[in-house]
């Protein structure tokens, strides 16, 4: 019988075996406890304003998500998420527990190369380096710690990977894979399938123990993580008690309320929003909502009756983090509900939820706004302009045989009323429709109060018979009127002046013209957000009883399309309903509303203008005219090179 020898040399029948400490920690028993107690014993917290060990008690509401993904029956845990609620910490939270406690191959999936390198640089590493236990585990060798692959010693290998690589994605057998930010990933990966799909193949061959983490902020009704939340088994929602009754509640929008009249600024400087519990209906401050956010429960929508649900969702609205005022959330609002963009925005930035109203196919019925025709004021009146308007702007638009213009009237809020549309026969390239435009954009529109109104600002599309308009516009910028082109670029901001149109040397006595480029996505997503406002008052758009049925065919005839660009991100385009139908009014109305913001006006300043020209009025001829050029000031602040040419135009 073989023996073993202690090194006395007498015969055993066991040998002693002794372990390094080392190796006695490997294989020693893990004491069972959940993530959210192992992070706040473990991790550091390396980037954010909460720097430093990690504490629950920031961030309560994440407790029960990382808990919830560590529970053996649990295959996939979804978040759609506000940004800055914490979301994609958990993912990190839950990676650097299982790191240690459970090493496996390991794939975090990104939007794109740049966001998987900076999140490894700034994310991964710091924190595997900081954390004690992790950083015991590193090999010491420069290329187990490089951007898009990390190895620790005991096994655990982490791949970062992007969502438009096909090659990246389908590398190696994965038991956790966490994608971040699903809804900025493309439809597909080359000429394979999504890169989701793609991505939960790595984890096929760990068939009971795999792990998917979702984590995305929404955007459409359709987009990835709107349905992966609906099509999970529990859906949990964050209930707060109030402070006053103790009643538990979702905190949701309508409840929320501030003062009347009172900008957004003020808002959000003197905290003066309030959410009204919807049991006692007692106001809460933002205090109030602070001190009752650690006791808030997750409280199932969906699936509260499944034992051992494989897929949970949770939703992350910034009502539930503390570092998100009620104030900021009200003022974000006021400054976003009369732009659809902006609107957009809001809904899934601090509401966590698709904005609701159809985004692909969005127009407006022609009828609906025809028939909202007004007269401004009674039969056979002398003014054409309502009281409550104090600019007027022009815009041109070029076509083969004629000029088509509209003069629109603007007050605050931008609520804007249609005086006219003008049509001027004539070749372009001919002086004579030019002379006429020239007389009209002279003429004087009387304002309701008895006083005169002159044009503030005029553009001229200049992207047809450029050299035609380039010489009419030259000589007259210090009249505020302009040459544009309307540029359809997705992300094109509404106003830009790249360049200066230099004219012919035959041209003669003629000045160089400022381009200004109008964004007509952004110019559309606004128009339409206002055609839809039903109440006259900010954004209102009224329209005078003399437009025509095919002004409003003209001015509907766009909608809005997603399409997707080379590298397969979704974006928001406008695209006419039909091939055929002419949309010079739509393209009109865009101009006078970038002419508008080009003006930049000070609507406190004009309406105290206004007050003080009618009262000066009593007692003297009706005759006075209103300067275009009171209390403006320029939107676009032009290159150097471009400053002596607008600064005729704009005061």
């Amino acid at each position: 019988m073989n023996t073993a020898t202690l090194f006395d040399d007498s015969p055993r029948l066991f040998y002693p075996f002794r372990f390094f400490p080392a190796e006695r920690k490997v294989f020693a028993r893990k004491e069972d406890i959940p993530p959210s107690v192992w992070n706040e014993r473990n991790r550091i917290v390396t980037i954010g304003a909460h720097k430093g060990p990690w504490r629950n008690e920031i961030s309560p509401h994440l407790v029960k998500i990382m808990d919830t993904w560590a529970q053996p029956w649990v295959r996939e845990v979804v978040i759609c998420k506000s940004p800055q609620t914490g979301g994609t910490e958990t993912m990190y939270c839950c990676e650097a527990y299982a790191a240690e406690r459970d090493p496996a191959t390991v794939m975090f999936v990104m939007p794109s190369r740049a966001d998987a390198t900076k999140i490894a640089t700034d994310r991964i590493i710091p924190m595997i380096e900081q954390t004690p236990c992790l950083r015991d585990l590193e090999t010491g060798n420069p290329d187990d710690s490089a951007s898009l692959r990390i190895k620790l010693r005991n096994s655990e290998l982490i791949y970062l990977a992007w969502s438009n690589s096909a090659s990246a994605l389908a590398t190696f057998p994965m038991k956790r894979v966490y994608f971040d930010e699903i809804n900025k990933y493309p439809p597909l990966v080359g000429k394979e399938t999504d890169p989701i799909t793609l991505g939960e193949k790595r984890a096929r061959t760990y068939r009971y123990t795999y792990k998917i983490f979702k984590v995305s902020t929404p955007t459409r009704e359709e987009a990835p993580i709107t349905v992966a939340m609906k099509s999970a088994d529990v859906l949990y929602l964050r209930h707060v008690p109030c402070p006053y009754c103790g009643e538990y509640q979702e905190m949701t929008f309508d409840r929320l309320t501030w003062p009347q009249d009172i900008d957004p600024e003020t808002i959000q400087r003197l905290s003066l929003a309030r959410y009204n519990c919807k049991h006692c209906n007692k106001p809460w401050t933002d205090s109030d909502r602070d001190m009752a956010l650690p006791r808030a429960n997750w409280i199932a929508s969906k699936g509260a009756d499944i034992e051992r649900p494989r897929s949970v969702a949770f939703h992350l609205p910034s009502f539930i983090s503390p570092d998100v005022s009620l104030s900021e959330i009200a003022a974000a609002y006021l400054r976003a509900k009369n732009s659809r963009a902006k609107l957009i925005d809001f809904y899934n930035d601090y509401l966590a939820q698709p904005f609701t109203d159809d985004l692909e196919g969005e127009t407006v019925q022609e009828e609906t706004l025809y028939n909202r025709r007004q007269a401004y004021g009674p039969k056979n009146a002398a003014w054409q302009v309502p009281a409550a308007a104090c600019i007027l702007t022009c815009f041109v638009d070029i076509q083969g045989n004629r000029l088509e213009s509209e003069v629109v009237a603007w007050g605050p809020g931008n609520e804007s009323w249609g005086i006219e549309c003008r049509i001027f026969p004539g070749d372009p390239s001919q002086e004579q429709v030019w002379k006429d435009l020239d007389e009209y954009l002279k003429r004087e529109w009387r304002h309701e109060s008895g006083l005169q109104m002159r044009l503030s600002i005029t553009g001229i599309d200049s992207g047809f018979k450029a050299r035609d308009a380039y010489r009419f516009i030259g000589p007259r910028q210090a009249r505020r009127i302009y040459a544009c082109k309307g540029v359809d670029t997705y992300g094109k901001p509404l106003l830009s002046i790249p360049s200066l149109q230099a004219h012919r040397k035959t041209i003669a006595k003629l000045k160089k013209v400022a381009v200004i480029n109008i964004g007509t996505v952004e110019a559309n997503n606004t128009i339409y957000s206002w055609m839809q406002i039903e109440q006259p008052g900010p954004g209102y758009m009224h329209f005078h009883e003399g437009y025509s049925y095919d002004y409003f065919r003209q001015i509907t005839s766009e909608r809005a399309l997603v399409e997707y660009d080379k590298a397969g991100k979704p974006r928001r385009v406008w695209r006419k309903k039909h091939r055929e139908a002419p949309n010079e009014a739509l393209d009109i109305r865009r101009g006078n509303y970038a002419m508008l913001e080009l003006l930049n006006p000070n609507w406190a300043v004009l309406q105290e203008a206004f007050a003080s020209r009618v009262k000066a009025l009593k007692g003297q001829k009706p005759s006075e005219t209103v300067k275009p050029d009171v209390a403006s000031r320029p939107a676009v602040k032009p290159a150097k090179n471009k400053r002596r040419v607008l600064s005729k135009g704009i005061s």
